[in-house]
């Protein structure tokens, strides 16, 4: 099975007005563009919020180490105990 890695971003473009601002992830979904970053933001994080919930037994407990997101499970934390 081929995991997903969700990796959003607003990315900063331009139109006939000016200045706009579009959600982009890696999954390939895009937001509509905005001439606001705060609705840009907005389309973030309501895709943040609409994929699953990791599991517990799943959860990075080093995410800078194992480039991980809240978002995504660890496979090297997977299934460890928790030392404290």
């Amino acid at each position: 099975m081929m995991v997903v890695r969700h990796r959003p971003s607003i990315e900063q473009g331009a139109d006939d007005y000016g200045a706009t601002y579009r959600m982009c992830c890696t999954c390939g979904q895009q937001g509509e563009a905005h001439a606001s970053r705060r609705l840009a933001q907005y389309d973030l994080d309501s895709h943040v919020s609409a994929l699953p919930r990791v599991p517990v037994y799943q959860q990075c407990r080093d995410r800078r180490a194992h480039d991980r997101r809240p978002w995504e499970p660890c496979a090297t934390c997977a299934g460890q105990m928790s030392l404290f």
